[in-house]
């Protein structure tokens, strides 16, 4: 028994359709890339600040759970983009390392971006590039005092900024610089 035959003019795609589709295809992903770029940059920025506002947490916790002095060091010297967590150690004296140094993401780095006004209360706008806690889990200054003006800014590379506060309970609050103010996430 004989198959029938599909005739000419439906056995597929035309060139003329063909390109017609990729030409489509081609117009979307041009317009849809920048915006995937643009949303992949901001999800980086949130989550290094969000990174930071738990290290705070965990030096904050370790003071208060081991009696003793903890901080948060940036250092944006001698390994740019890099922070740590670090313990007093009553046997050595000093502060010895918790957890390893960890790394900012991608395209972000410590500063102000855009921002020209200081986050969660804090004068003068600056970076702060230790935070120590005392034995209370309380942000502390050099004098030993309480201490409302830790903030620590991230920006990338497009002047975006965040910034991660502590307040003088030692609570962590993340903002970020929206339209010349902050706003708290």
């Amino acid at each position: 028994m004989k198959t029938p035959s599909v005739p000419k003019k439906y056995a597929g795609f035309t060139l003329i359709e063909l390109v017609v589709a990729v030409a489509i295809i081609l117009v979307l992903t041009a317009v849809a890339i920048p915006n995937a770029m643009a949303m992949l940059r901001s999800y980086r920025l949130a989550g290094s600040a969000r990174a930071i506002s738990h290290q705070l947490s965990l030096a904050r916790l370790s003071a208060a759970t081991d009696f003793t002095n903890a901080q948060l060091v940036i250092d944006t010297a001698v390994v740019p983009n890099t922070y740590i967590v670090q313990v007093w150690d009553k046997s050595i004296p000093g502060f010895v390392d918790v957890g390893g140094t960890q790394f900012l993401s991608q395209g972000i780095s410590f500063g102000f971006g855009a921002a020209t006004v200081a986050a969660g209360g804090q004068a003068p706008m600056q970076q702060t590039l230790q935070a120590v806690f005392n034995s209370r889990g309380i942000p502390i200054d050099g004098a030993g005092a309480a201490n409302p003006n830790d903030v620590i800014y991230l920006a990338d590379d497009l002047g975006n900024a965040y910034a991660v506060g502590v307040t003088v309970g030692g609570h962590t609050r993340v903002y970020q610089y929206i339209a010349g103010g902050w706003t708290q996430q």
